[in-house]
């Protein structure tokens, strides 16, 4: 109780404290009421930013579920290898960022030595070597592949787990029926899941509304402002522009944001199951 306090409570009053003022960190605080949270509300920049982060959350989400199902259909089988290729997947999960972001950082370099293109060189599917984040799409390609490789095995353990928990008897029945791979999976695979699959959305919402390393790292929300999410554009509030207040007032926005997300997925998640025990 007394760490909550100390951790979450006092902070949460504090900021809530502070996104009524104006305030440096150096200066005197001026009590200036809603005014924060109104030039918020019309900051295009900011809504610009809500939308960066809610295409990046359509996109990568089923991306990475998708690629973390079919690794773990794979991994559940009998595969020479199991274990390392685990290992392989699963790992970089629980690298830091630095390392991690560091390492792609170099990979996606736009000089003719940085890792994709002298590959794609090589290969002969580009002419000269290209800038990965000179346009939109092409940085958020990078931004999302580069996510999806980095956070896909906590999923894989999610869902390798749960495959490993689905009777063996439940698909020898269907094969007798006649089912084949694809309604095995509809009717068999997926139902058996469901609530795991449930919890994988709510974690990964979390972390899509709380991207921040990737766009610091490679992009620092260009080109012109396309890559800046809600946490990065936070963050140039709050400690490039010096203004607290209105940060305060911008992770208050961002709460709102993700907990309608959240109490969403709940309630469709408790429709889910209460149809299922019907």
């Amino acid at each position: 109780m007394f760490f909550f306090l100390l951790f979450i409570v006092i902070p949460l009053i504090t900021n809530i404290q502070i996104s009524f003022h104006n305030w440096n960190l150096l200066g005197q605080k001026v009590y200036v009421g809603l005014q924060n949270y109104i030039r918020i509300w019309t900051d295009d920049r900011f809504w610009l930013a809500v939308k960066n982060t809610v295409i990046f959350a359509i996109i990568s989400i089923p991306l990475t579920m998708a690629v973390a199902m079919i690794i773990a259909l794979i991994l559940n089988q009998k595969v020479y290898g199991k274990l390392w290729l685990l290992v392989a997947f699963v790992s970089p999960t629980f690298f830091g960022s630095v390392g991690i972001l560091t390492t792609w950082k170099w990979i996606y370099a736009s000089y003719p030595t940085g890792l994709a293109n002298y590959a794609l060189l090589k290969l002969g599917f580009l002419k000269e070597a290209i800038s990965w984040f000179e346009t939109p799409t092409r940085a958020w390609a990078c931004i999302i592949i580069t996510t999806v490789w980095w956070i896909v095995g906590f999923s894989v353990l999610l869902y390798l787990g749960a495959l490993q928990r689905i009777p063996p008897e439940q698909y020898e029945a269907a094969k007798v029926d006649g089912a084949g791979p694809w309604k095995t999976f509809w009717n068999i695979t997926l139902p058996w899941m469901r609530n795991v699959l449930f919890f994988d959305v709510v974690r990964q919402v979390l972390l899509a509304f709380g991207l921040f390393d990737q766009v610091y790292f490679f992009t620092g929300g260009g080109p012109a402002g396309s890559t800046r999410t809600m946490v990065y554009y936070l963050y140039l509030v709050g400690f490039t522009r010096q203004e607290l207040g209105q940060a305060a007032a911008i992770s208050w926005y961002i709460f709102a944001i993700v907990l309608i997300f959240a109490l969403l997925q709940l309630i469709l998640l408790t429709r889910t199951v209460r149809s299922a025990e019907e």
